[in-house]
C-alpha cells in the first residue's frame, strides 16, 4: 500500500468514524413515561403519560390520558430541576401554544395522541449534557392555575435520555469473574493446592458478598434512590437471583393464580404508569417528602424498596420471590452435576487409558464428600438471598404455594447453616482438647475440611468461629430488610448501625487468614459502611435538599464501579496466577496459622524434571530462619532443628555422630502453635523445647512416649522388661515409625549422653 491509498484509506475511516458519530447524536432524546400530582385533591391526574422529545427536529410525541374537573381557561408555570438544581423556569398561556383541547379546559377525560414542533428558542434552553449523561436525573414541575389565579393542580414528570449505567455486558462480567474464582478456588482445594484455594476462595467469597451488599443496600424502602446508583445496582442484582427470563416469567404467573395467588400485570398493562425513579408507593397512598408531596392513583404506582429493583428488571412483583428461588435451585443443580460429571469423566479416562489411575486420587475417592461440602458452600453463598426473600414473602403473601417455599428456605438455609457451624465448633473444640491446637482436626481430618471448610478456611485457624458473627451479621440485615420494607428510614438507620459494628470488629480482631485479605475485607466493609451512610440521606432522615442526595448518589456510582473494577482485576490476576503455575502454592503467602503441618497434599509430582521433589524440599524449608543451613554443620545440630513433616528426624544416620537417629511422631512432638515443639529425648534426663529453631532444656516429670490409651507417659529406658528397652531388643522402634536404629551389642557400652555406642568413639 502506497502512500496514496494510504491517505485515501485514513480519510475513509474518518468518514465512517464522522458518520457514525452523527448516527449517535441522531439518537439523541427525552422520554418521559410517568406523571404523578404533586398536591392533594389535584384536579388533574393521569391515566396514562408517553412523551418522546426529540431535539434534532425539535418534534414532541406524545400520548396522553387526563382525567380533569377543571372548567376554564388555565395557565402553567413550569420548573425543570437537574439533580435537585432549578434550570428552567416558563410561565406558559396554553392557548397561545395552540394546544386546543387545553384551551378551555373542561371536567372529563382527555385523550391526546399527537406531535407538535417546538420553537428554537425552547429547544435552545435545554443544556446539551442532558441527553448524553446516563440516568440524568431531571424533572419538572407544573403548576397549573386559573385565568382568576386559583390553583388548580400540580402535576410532576420525570425524564430519561434513555442511557444508563446497567448494561448487559458489566453484568455478565462481573458473573463470569465470580464465577470462575468460586470454581477455581473449588478445583484447587479438591486436588491439594491447598494454600492457594484458600486465597482464591477468600476473595471470591468476599467479591460475593460485596456485590449482594450492595444490592441489598439498594433493596431498601427509602424515600428516593437516585437514578445513577439505582441503575448501577442493576448490574449486581443477578447475586440475588433476580434473572429475567421471558417464559420463565409466564410459568410464574401462572403458578402464582393456580395457588391462590394473583400476578401482578405492571409490565403488561398499557393503561397504567410506573414510577420507578422515585420511591415505591401502594396505589392510592401517600408518600411524603420534606419538601414535596406525591400521590399516586389507580392508574399510577409508585415503586420503591425491592418492587422497584425487580420492576426494574422486568420482573412482575408477585414473581420476585419465585424468580429467586427457581435461580437458586437451578444453579444448584448445575453445580452437582458439574461435580459428577467431572468424576465419572476422570474415570472414563483412566479406564480408556487417558490418563494415569494415580491421578486424582483424593476426589476420585472422597467425591460424595466433596459434592456435600460443595452444595454448603452454595447454601452459604445464597444465605443472603434465600432469607431476605423468605422474610419478605411472609408480608408479601404472593401465593400460600410460595409462602410454604419460602418456610422450607429459611429452615434450610438457617438449618444448614446453624448446623455446619456447630460442626465446626465441635471438631475445633476436640482437637484443642487433644492436640492444644484447633487446627489439627480442621484441617488435619479430610472429613471435616471437605464438608465443613467453607466455613473457616477463609480465616486464621483461631478463628474458626468468625463465620458465625458474619452469618449472624447478615441474618439480622435480612430480618430488616425483609420484614421492615414499610419503613425505609428503620431500615437505613438500622443497617448503618449494623454495618458500623462489624466494620469496628473486623478492625480490631483481623480474623482472615492473612494481612492482605485481611486488608481486602476491610476496604469492602468500609465501602459497605459509606453505601449504608449515604442510603441514610436517601431515606431524608435528616431533611436535606434533594441536590445534596443527587450528588450522593454519583458518589455511590463512582466509588463502587471503581471498587468493583479493581476487585475483578485481582480476582483476574489471580486465575492468571495460578492457571499458568506448575505449582500454585508457591504463588501465595502461607496463612497466619499451622494449616499446612496438617494438611494432607494429594498433587502427584512431575516424574519427568523432577520439579515436584523440589517443590516439595521448597516448601518442608521455607519456614525455617535466614541460617538454619548453619544449624545443620557438624556438633551445632541440636533437636530442636527439625523439619515439620510427617517423621521428624533428630541427629543424623552416621554412627560416627554424636546425635542420635530418634524418629518421633509429629502429633506427639509439636504444640502446634507458634512454631514450638517438645521434643523428648529418650537417652537424655532432659527435654529440649524448640521455639523457631532454638533449643532449651527442661527437666520433665517424666519421659518417653506418650501412650494413647490412658494419656500415661511411660518410660522404656527404666523399665527393664520393656520391649522398646534397647538393651532388651537389636532395634528400637519409635512410635511404630519404620525408622530402624542401630542394633546395639551391650549395654554396657552405651553411652546415655551422645546416645550412640562407645565402640564408634
Amino acid at each position: 500500500m502506497n502512500m496514496r491509498q494510504r491517505a485515501r484509506f485514513c480519510w475513509l475511516v474518518i468518514q465512517a468514524l464522522l458518520c457514525f458519530s452523527t448516527l449517535v447524536q441522531a439518537k439523541r432524546k427525552l422520554v418521559a413515561t410517568s406523571l404523578v400530582t404533586c398536591m392533594e385533591n389535584s384536579q388533574l391526574s393521569s391515566n396514562s403519560f408517553d412523551v418522546v422529545f426529540d431535539p434534532d427536529d425539535r418534534s414532541l410525541h406524545y400520548t396522553l390520558d387526563l382525567t380533569t374537573d377543571i372548567n376554564s381557561y388555565i395557565y402553567a408555570d413550569i420548573d425543570v430541576y437537574a439533580y435537585g438544581f432549578k434550570i428552567i423556569t416558563k410561565n406558559v398561556d396554553l392557548c397561545n401554544i395552540n394546544w386546543k383541547q387545553f384551551c378551555p379546559v373542561h371536567p372529563g377525560r382527555i385523550e391526546i395522541e399527537s406531535i407538535e414542533y417546538l420553537s428554537q428558542d425552547l429547544v435552545a434552553d435545554i443544556p446539551g449534557i442532558a441527553y448524553q449523561v446516563p440516568d440524568i436525573d431531571a424533572y419538572a414541575k407544573v403548576y397549573v392555575y386559573s385565568n382568576t389565579s386559583e390553583y388548580l393542580a400540580c402535576i410532576q414528570v420525570f425524564f430519561s435520555n434513555g442511557k444508563t449505567v446497567s448494561q448487559t455486558g458489566v453484568k455478565w462480567a462481573t458473573a463470569v469473574v465470580a464465577g470462575i474464582g468460586l470454581l477455581l478456588s473449588a478445583l484447587l482445594s479438591t486436588f491439594g493446592n491447598s494454600t492457594a484455594a484458600s486465597h482464591i476462595s477468600a476473595n471470591t467469597m468476599s467479591l460475593f458478598l460485596y456485590f449482594q451488599s450492595v444490592v441489598v443496600v439498594s433493596m431498601q424502602h427509602v424515600h428516593r434512590v437516585p437514578p445513577i446508583a439505582a441503575a448501577w445496582s442493576e448490574n449486581l442484582v443477578w447475586s440475588m437471583g433476580l434473572i429475567k427470563i421471558h417464559f420463565m416469567q409466564k410459568i410464574f404467573r401462572w403458578f402464582i393464580d393456580s395457588t391462590g395467588g394473583t400476578s401482578s400485570l405492571n409490565l403488561t398493562a398499557t393503561n397504567k404508569s410506573v414510577l420507578t425513579q422515585r420511591s415505591l408507593q401502594y396505589v392510592n397512598t401517600l408518600f411524603r417528602r420534606a419538601n414535596d408531596i406525591l400521590y399516586g392513583n389507580r392508574n399510577t404506582s409508585i415503586f420503591r424498596g425491592i418492587k422497584r429493583m425487580g420492576y426494574m428488571m422486568g420482573i412482575e412483583n408477585t414473581n420476585i420471590v419465585a424468580t429467586g428461588f427457581t435461580f437458586f435451585v437451578l444453579c444448584g443443580y448445575v453445580l452437582a452435576g458439574f461435580i459428577m460429571v467431572c468424576k465419572y469423566s476422570i474415570e472414563l479416562s483412566i479406564r480408556a487409558g487417558w490418563m494415569k489411575p494415580n491421578r486424582f486420587v483424593e476426589f476420585r475417592q472422597n467425591w460424595k464428600l466433596i459434592l456435600k461440602g460443595a452444595l454448603l458452600r452454595y447454601i452459604y453463598i445464597g444465605f443472603t438471598q434465600l432469607t431476605i426473600l423468605s422474610f419478605w414473602e411472609f408480608t408479601e403473601v404472593d401465593s400460600g404455594a410460595v409462602v410454604t417455599i419460602a418456610c422450607l428456605f429459611v429452615v434450610l438455609s438457617v438449618g444448614l447453616m446453624a448446623w455446619s457451624s456447630y460442626r465446626t465448633w465441635f471438631f475445633a473444640r476436640k482437637s484443642i482438647q487433644e492436640y492444644n491446637n484447633p487446627a489439627a482436626l480442621l484441617y488435619g481430618d479430610q472429613f471435616v475440611l471437605h464438608k465443613y471448610g467453607f466455613i473457616y478456611t477463609m480465616f486464621k485457624a483461631s478463628f474458626y468461629w468468625w463465620n458465625v458473627v458474619l452469618l449472624g451479621y447478615v441474618f439480622v440485615k435480612s430480618l430488616f430488610l425483609g420484614f421492615a420494607q414499610g419503613s425505609g428510614q428503620t431500615q437505613a438507620l438500622t443497617l448503618f448501625i449494623l454495618d458500623l459494628f462489624y466494620f469496628v470488629a473486623l478492625i480490631y480482631y483481623k480474623p482472615y487468614l492473612d494481612k492482605p485479605t485481611n486488608i481486602m475485607n476491610i476496604f469492602i466493609c468500609a465501602v459497605t459502611l459509606v453505601n449504608s451512610f449515604l442510603f441514610l440521606f436517601f431515606s431524608d432522615l435528616f431533611k436535606q435538599p434533594y441536590k445534596v442526595s443527587a450528588v450522593m448518589g454519583w458518589i455511590f456510582f463512582i466509588m463502587n464501579a471503581a471498587f468493583s473494577f479493581l476487585l475483578l482485576m485481582m480476582i483476574i490476576a489471580f486465575t492468571l496466577m495460578i492457571v499458568f503455575s506448575k505449582n500454585p502454592d508457591l504463588r501465595f503467602k502461607a496463612a497466619k496459622d499451622d494449616r499446612t503441618s496438617f494438611q494432607r497434599h494429594t498433587s502427584v509430582p512431575d516424574e519427568k524434571d523432577g520439579l515436584g521433589e523440589l517443590a516439595a524440599l521448597g516448601e518442608l524449608a521455607k519456614d525455617h530462619d535466614d541460617h538454619w543451613e548453619d544449624m545443620m554443620d557438624g556438633s551445632s545440630r541440636s533437636p530442636g532443628n527439625i523439619f515439620a513433616s510427617d517423621t521428624a528426624l533428630i541427629g543424623t544416620n552416621d554412627p560416627h555422630s554424636t546425635e542420635s537417629n530418634i524418629p518421633l511422631d509429629s502429633e506427639k512432638m509439636y504444640g502446634g502453635l507458634n512454631n514450638e515443639a517438645v521434643v523428648n529425648d529418650p537417652f537424655e534426663e532432659h527435654a529440649h523445647i524448640v521455639t523457631n529453631g532454638e533449643s532449651t532444656s527442661v527437666m520433665p516429670s517424666n519421659h518417653s512416649n506418650l501412650n494413647d490409651s490412658d494419656d500415661e507417659l511411660i518410660d522404656p529406658f527404666r523399665d527393664q522388661n520393656h520391649p522398646n528397652n534397647p538393651r532388651n531388643r537389636d532395634s528400637l522402634f519409635v512410635e511404630s515409625q519404620s525408622f530402624i536404629i542401630p542394633s546395639l551389642d551391650d549395654g554396657a557400652n552405651y553411652d546415655h549422653t551422645s546416645g550412640v555406642s562407645r565402640d564408634h568413639h
